[in-house]
């Protein structure tokens, strides 16, 4: 290590992974080692200080990221989508009163309601996954961005304030009450579509694998004909996810 101290250029490309003393690990090949001492229950179940940093700096990125967004053109296309989404809300949520009973819609429901927390599951598994670096990253930016899509959606439920179709008889989609606290105003946007088009988004990028997009839908679809949200509400959760997911990634 001495030796070659001031003779090596080192290059950390994860921050978080930076050591004090890189060249401590070094030994000579005809050295004996000692076996290492098996990790103690503490770092069992606590996270490594490296894999804290990480996090912290993956945040600290994606909030730079987004100073560089242009937000006109994002609450553009965000209030485009909302709003053409509404035209139909009312008529999906009549069409999912009519197959409620329905074996597909049940079934469809309970698949598309666990896949957020499936996926956002995985993902902060895989996360912790050496064996392959560019799957953990991707997988630690997918949970990442599932957490604060779920947070944000909570903190914007009751700003909107907006009731939720099942929540009263002959519920309107224009139904708002800013700064309300339950009673069923908490519709809009949609957690489980914030949080599985966050969570899959960066799998999709990363892979090239659009297709994922149609799988985040499967919860929008779940969610509108469960009655528990307007058609609308998902699509807000669905820009809103695949935001984070971007900025995450």
């Amino acid at each position: 290590a001495q030796a070659l101290e001031g003779r090596v250029a080192i290059t950390w490309h994860d921050a978080g992974a930076r050591e004090a003393e890189p060249f401590s690990g070094l030994v000579a090949l005809d050295r004996p080692t000692q076996p290492e001492p098996g990790p103690t229950l503490a770092q069992v179940l606590l996270p490594e200080p490296g894999q804290v940093a990480r996090v912290r700096d993956d945040f600290s990125l994606a909030g730079s990221a987004a100073k560089g967004i242009d937000w006109v053109r994002a609450g553009t296309v965000f209030g485009a989508t909302v709003l053409g989404a509404s035209l139909l809300d009312e008529r999906v949520e009549r069409a999912a009163y009519r197959h409620r009973e329905a074996d597909w819609m049940r079934a469809g429901i309970r698949v598309g309601d666990a896949l957020p927390w499936a996926a956002l599951a995985g993902s902060a598994l895989l996360a912790f996954d050496p064996s392959d670096a560019d799957r953990a990253r991707t997988a630690r930016s997918a949970a990442e961005a599932g957490a604060s899509g779920m947070v944000l959606a909570w903190a914007l439920k009751p700003l909107a304030g907006r009731a939720r179709p099942g929540a009263t008889s002959g519920a309107s989609h224009r139904d708002f009450e800013p700064f309300s606290f339950g009673g069923g105003r908490d519709a809009f946007p949609s957690t489980h579509a914030t949080v599985a088009w966050a969570v899959l988004t960066p799998w999709a990028l990363e892979y090239n694998a659009p297709w994922l997009y149609g799988v985040a839908g499967l919860t929008n679809l779940a969610r509108a004909g469960s009655r528990e949200h307007w058609l609308s509400d998902t699509m807000a959760g669905s820009v809103l996810g695949y935001g984070l997911g971007y900025l995450f990634w």
